[in-house]
C-alpha cells in the first residue's frame, strides 16, 4: 500500500509541473589556447623585435632563428624571445621556428615565421670637430671604449620581473639627431655609425630610466662622458650618455621614470644633450623602433636638420 501511495505522489508532482532539483554540473576551468605573435616581421639593419607565446603557465617553449636557439623567458603574461640584427646585416630572409606545449592540457603548437631584413642604408654624415675634441678621435681610444661596452653587454641576467613597455627617457623630448647615421669625422680620422638617438636637453635637466632594471654601470667614459647603463635583464640594456651628474650607483634597482642623472655636455660633444641607446643581445639597435613595439606609441618630435644649431649637432658616438 505504501509503494502505491508513493508512486501516486510522484505522478501528482509531475502532473502539476514541479520538478525536483538536480545537482548542477560545473565545468572545469578552460586553459587559453596557445597563440604566437611576432613583431616586426620586416626589419632594417640594427633593429630588434620579439616573439610572444601565450596560452597559460607553465608552458614548454622553444624558439630558433635560422636553427640557432633564442633565450625564452616568462614575462608575467606570456613567454618572450628577443631577436636583433646588426648594422652589417645584408638584406634577406631568416626563418623563425616556434614550438610550444602545454603539459596541463596536452595542446601543442609548431609554426614558422619569416623575418625579412630590408635593403636599407643609413644616411652618410661628414662632421668636423673643433681642435679641442680631436684627441678623442684617436682610433685606439675609441676601440678601447667599444671593447669595454661589449664586455658589459655580454653579461646576461634573469630577473624575476620583466618591465614592459619602455618609455622615452625625456618625456616630451625633441630628437636632435637620429640613430644610425654613418659618420665620418674630420676627413676620415674616425668613422662609425651613430649608435643612439640624441634628445635636446639643457645642462641639469633630468634624465629618466626608460624601464625598470638594475644599474650595471655609473661611470665616466672618454667618448660618452658620464654614463649610466641599466641592465633590464634577458640581454637588454639602456645607456644614457654625456650626463653632467650621475644620481645612481651600480647595483641600484630603478623603476621606469626614476631620475637617474642630469643632462650635460661631458665627453666628445659639441653641446649639451642626451645620447640614448638600447642594446639587445649585444647589438645596438634603434631606440625609437624599440619603443615603437608598444602599440599606440607616439614618436617624439624632431628638429628639422637645417634648423639645428651647431651645439645640437652631436659629436658623440
Amino acid at each position: 500500500m505504501m509503494k502505491i501511495r508513493l508512486a501516486a505522489s510522484i505522478l501528482l508532482l509531475l502532473a502539476v509541473g514541479i520538478v525536483l532539483p538536480v545537482p548542477a554540473a560545473h565545468a572545469g576551468p578552460v586553459a587559453p589556447a596557445l597563440s604566437v605573435v611576432v613583431s616586426p616581421t620586416e626589419l632594417v639593419p640594427a633593429q630588434a623585435g620579439f616573439v610572444y607565446v601565450g596560452g597559460g603557465y607553465p608552458l614548454s617553449v622553444s624558439v630558433t632563428l635560422d636553427d640557432a636557439p633564442l633565450d625564452v623567458f616568462w614575462s608575467g603574461e606570456g613567454y618572450i624571445a628577443l631577436f636583433a640584427f646588426d648594422f652589417d646585416e645584408p638584406p634577406g630572409e631568416h626563418l623563425l621556428t616556434i614550438e610550444a606545449y602545454n603539459p596541463l592540457t596536452g595542446e601543442s603548437l609548431s609554426t614558422t615565421e619569416t623575418l625579412t631584413v630590408l635593403d636599407f642604408a643609413y644616411p652618410q654624415e661628414q662632421l668636423a670637430l673643433p681642435y679641442r675634441l680631436v684627441p678623442l678621435l684617436e682610433p685606439e681610444l675609441n676601440q678601447n671604449e667599444l671593447d669595454r661596452l661589449d664586455a658589459i653587454y655580454a653579461t646576461r641576467t634573469y630577473p624575476d620581473h620583466w618591465d614592459w613597455p619602455y618609455a622615452l627617457p625625456v618625456p616630451g623630448g625633441v630628437v636632435t639627431s637620429r640613430f644610425g647615421n654613418s659618420r665620418t669625422y674630420n676627413g676620415g680620422m674616425w668613422a662609425a655609425h651613430h649608435t643612439g638617438t640624441d634628445f635636446r636637453r639643457a645642462i641639469g635637466e633630468p634624465v629618466q630610466a626608460t624601464a625598470g632594471g638594475r644599474v650595471a654601470v655609473a661611470d665616466s667614459f672618454d667618448i660618452r662622458g658620464n654614463v649610466v647603463i641599466i641592465d633590464h635583464g634577458y640581454g637588454v640594456f639602456s645607456q644614457y650618455a654625456h650626463l653632467s651628474e650621475i644620481l645612481v650607483e651600480p647595483g641600484q634597482i630603478v623603476r621606469r621614470g626614476d631620475v637617474i642623472g642630469l643632462a650635460g655636455n661631458t665627453g666628445r660633444i659639441n653641446g649639451p644633450h642626451l645620447h640614448f641607446e638600447i642594446i639587445v643581445n649585444g647589438i645596438t639597435v634603434d631606440p625609437i623602433r624599440w619603443l615603437a613595439l608598444k602599440p599606440g606609441f607616439v614618436p617624439p618630435r624632431e628638429v628639422i636638420p637645417h634648423q639645428e644649431t651647431p651645439e645640437e649637432i652631436s659629436a658623440g658616438s
